[in-house]
C-alpha cells in the first residue's frame, strides 16, 4: 500500500514539473523578451525607440500570438530608414527580432533628407552631413541613378575614394567639387567615369595642389578624352 502511495505521489511529482514546464515554455512563446530585439543601427539613424513604441501595442501582441511574422515585418517596414527585419523564434521559444538601418552615402540638403546605395530618401529633423556627399539644389527621379554612379565610382577609386564633396546638376550636366579644392568639375554625365577620373587624377599629378584651386575655376570632363581646365 506505502508503495503506491509512493508511486502516486511520484506521478504528482513529474505530472507537476511537466505542467510547469509547459507554462513556462507557453509565456515564453507568448511573450516577447525585449532583450531578443536586435539592432544594428548606422551613424545616421536610431529606430529604437520607434521600434520600441510599435512592438509594445495591442495590435502587435496579437499578430505575435498568431505567429503572423510577415505581418509585422510589414509593419515596421513601412519605417523606410530600416532596410532588413528577420522575426523569428529561437530555441527557448522566445521571439528574436533582428533589425538593419540603411547606412546613407549623401545628403539632400534641400530635402533636409539622406540617400543609401540603393537610392531611397529618407527624411529626417536631424540631418548630419558627417563626411557624406552632399546633393546640392532640388532633384527628380531621373537623377538618382546619376547619382549613386558617381558616387560609386568615386568611392571605388583608390585615389578619390571619400574624397567626393558635392553633386549638383546644371541644365541637366553633372557638376562635382572635391574636398579642399575651390573649383567645380563638369563631368556632364555618369558614362566614361573611370576614364573621366583617370583624367583627373594625371591633371592632378602634374599641378600644384595650391596653384589648382587659385589658378583654376572650372575643370570640364565632357569631351571625348580630353581635360579642359579654365582659368579665373
Amino acid at each position: 500500500m506505502s508503495n503506491i502511495i509512493k508511486m502516486m505521489g511520484l506521478m504528482i511529482v513529474l505530472l507537476s514539473m511537466s505542467l510547469f514546464s509547459f507554462f513556462i515554455d507557453f509565456n515564453n512563446y507568448q511573450n516577447i523578451n525585449y532583450q531578443n530585439i536586435n539592432y544594428t543601427t548606422s551613424r545616421s539613424f536610431d529606430n529604437k525607440k520607434n521600434i520600441d513604441s510599435l512592438i509594445k501595442t495591442e495590435r502587435f501582441d496579437e499578430l505575435v500570438k498568431k505567429n503572423e511574422f510577415q505581418k509585422i515585418e510589414n509593419e515596421l517596414k513601412k519605417i523606410n530608414s530600416i532596410k532588413n527585419i528577420e522575426i523569428y523564434r529561437n530555441s527557448n521559444l522566445e521571439l528574436e527580432i533582428d533589425i538593419i538601418d540603411r547606412d546613407p552615402i549623401a545628403v539632400l540638403l534641400e530635402l533636409n533628407s539622406y540617400m543609401d546605395s540603393s537610392g531611397v530618401i529618407i527624411w529626417t529633423n536631424n540631418l548630419v552631413i558627417d563626411g557624406l556627399v552632399q546633393i546640392i539644389g532640388t532633384i527628380d527621379k531621373s537623377k538618382i541613378p546619376k547619382i549613386l554612379k558617381t558616387i560609386k565610382a568615386f568611392n571605388d577609386d583608390k585615389f578619390f575614394h571619400n574624397k567626393l564633396e558635392s553633386i549638383s546638376f546644371k541644365d541637366e550636366e553633372i557638376y562635382l567639387k572635391i574636398r579642399n579644392y575651390d573649383l567645380d568639375i563638369r563631368t556632364g554625365n555618369e558614362y566614361q567615369l573611370k576614364n573621366k577620373l583617370k583624367m583627373l587624377k594625371g591633371f592632378y599629378a602634374y599641378q600644384n595642389n595650391k596653384i589648382i584651386s587659385k589658378e583654376y575655376k572650372q575643370i570640364d570632363l565632357v569631351y571625348n578624352n580630353r581635360l579642359i581646365a579654365i582659368k579665373k
